[in-house]
């Protein structure tokens, strides 16, 4: 119980810190460098993330899945770091030849390649084998690290729109200190780290992993999608509108980070164990998730212009209507992913690339119509849409093996959430601070006098969970 509890709340907490510090740092650039400058960065970082889905196809999902069956397991590290960079050096070359041949303005082509740089030391993170571990405080640190080093260099010297070519490096540098800082641990703890070079296992850890890989990069394509089709279609300003909403909600997407970072491996190890009590703990996840993302959604809605003018200042006013549309997307893309990662934690991932690749699919032709025909505000309603599809489907595929109840774990949060939402509606003119906090606060007073949670039930849960 206490090994749980620590890994929730240092890993929580840590990104909590650390997806702020993100937020400033963006914040911090959207002011100086404007909604073009934003949407220039946003749309390197996209192509960033679209090779390293290709540097790293589902190979650490699959890592900590089988270091949590066998944490004494060195084989399989030696082996993803071994496979993981031949990968990048491959994908690397691939992209940068890409960026460099395909017509287009220098400075994006600088931007991308720039940022493409990043993924060599992403190589040596070891972030699967303190998952696979439960040793999340290291990555708790790891994050914070960081994002400490990326925002104060941009603090130290960003100072102008022509130190934009400087960000990438900036960003380099952060995850650098990271991937150190973890080398480190794991050498104090095992004395060694060795990359492993055997084709014969690469082969078998890729095919174990390439479910997961395709799902993801199908996925991740989508959603990155939306920033690439505006910057096609229309100006960098555009991509600029729909960066900012969007980084907001990647910001409250930290409750879908440290959920499958902590209980991935707390379900992977009771499918091997006490398949009896995965109904009951899926239940438990679905309303511990849903006890958040409905309020966030509901308050967040009636506030939202607020929350863009407090943030970034009247020139992003246009992504109002924006943040409003994803903050829907918010509310049900973490208990997706939960039901997702769920299947590949029993053995079901070729049920959670069948999924992905359907919803895939469908999210990149509604960005693609959407995003043409309605901007900004049409690429955020594409992913709504697809990730509604999505949902259905991955629920429909769990509960062939797992039986639990989904909807009426939303009654009590959206009470009490409707609630705190009228109060802040009637207020809605306040500081956007204060309306943060008097939403928080009166949810929680809601929630807890229509009992959200009883002691029976917090009783039963910590047995669910924390029963060896």
């Amino acid at each position: 119980m206490r090994t749980l509890s620590r890994n929730f709340f240092s890993l929580f907490f840590s990104d909590i810190l650390s997806r702020l510090l993100g937020f400033i740092a963006t914040v911090y650039i959207a002011r100086l460098l404007g909604a073009q400058g934003l949407g220039l960065l946003s749309y390197g970082m996209a192509f960033f993330t679209y090779a390293l889905l290709f540097a790293n196809p589902g190979l650490t999902t699959i890592g900590a899945r089988e270091i949590a069956k066998d944490t004494g397991n060195r084989r399989i590290i030696e082996d993803i770091l071994g496979l993981r960079l031949v990968l990048t050096i491959a994908v690397f070359i691939i992209f940068a030849l890409g960026v460099y041949l395909v017509p287009g303005q220098s400075a994006t082509k600088t931007i991308i390649l720039t940022y493409l740089v990043s993924l060599f030391p992403l190589v040596f993170l070891l972030e699967f084998v303190f998952q696979g571990r439960q040793e999340m405080h290291f990555i708790g640190i790891s994050r914070l690290l960081q994002y400490v080093v990326y925002v104060c260099l941009l603090y130290i010297f960003l100072k102008n729109r022509i130190d934009i070519y400087d960000v990438p490096i900036y960003f380099f540098f952060g995850y650098g200190a990271a991937t150190l800082f973890l080398i480190a641990v794991f050498f104090v703890k095992s004395r060694s780290l060795s990359i492993g070079f055997s084709v014969r296992s690469w082969h078998k850890i890729f095919v174990m992993a390439m479910p997961v890989g395709f799902a993801t990069i199908f996925n991740q394509v989508a959603l990155y999608l939306p920033a690439v089709t505006l910057g096609l279609f229309y100006s960098k300003i555009e991509v600029g509108l729909y960066s900012a909403a969007y980084k907001i909600i990647a910001m409250l997407l930290i409750i879908e980070r440290v959920f499958y970072f902590v209980f991935f491996p707390v379900i992977s190890r009771q499918y091997r164990i006490a398949k009896d009590r995965l109904s009951r703990s899926f239940a438990l996840l679905v309303r511990l998730l849903f006890a958040v993302t409905i309020p966030v959604t509901v308050c967040g809605i009636v506030i939202a212009g607020s929350i863009i003018n407090f943030v970034y200042g009247a020139e992003f006013s246009d992504s109002v209507f924006v943040l409003r549309v994803l903050l829907l997307y918010f509310l049900i893309t973490p208990v997706n992913t939960i039901f997702g990662y769920g299947l590949v934690a029993i053995d079901q991932e070729r049920r959670f690339f069948k999924v992905i690749t359907y919803t895939a699919i469908i999210s990149v032709i509604l960005v693609i119509i959407l995003g043409y025909l309605l901007k900004a505000q049409g690429a955020a309603f594409a992913l709504l849409f697809s990730e509604m599809i999505g949902i259905v489907l991955m629920n429909r595929q769990l509960k062939k093996y797992i039986d639990f109840s989904s909807l009426k774990q939303t009654i009590k949060p959206l009470i009490a959430s409707l609630v705190a939402g009228l109060v802040l509606y009637v207020f809605k003119q306040g500081h956007t601070i204060i309306l943060i906090f008097a939403g928080v606060i009166i949810y929680l007073l809601v929630f807890y006098i229509i009992r959200g949670f009883s002691l029976k039930e917090l009783s039963d849960y910590r047995q669910i969970l924390y029963k060896k």
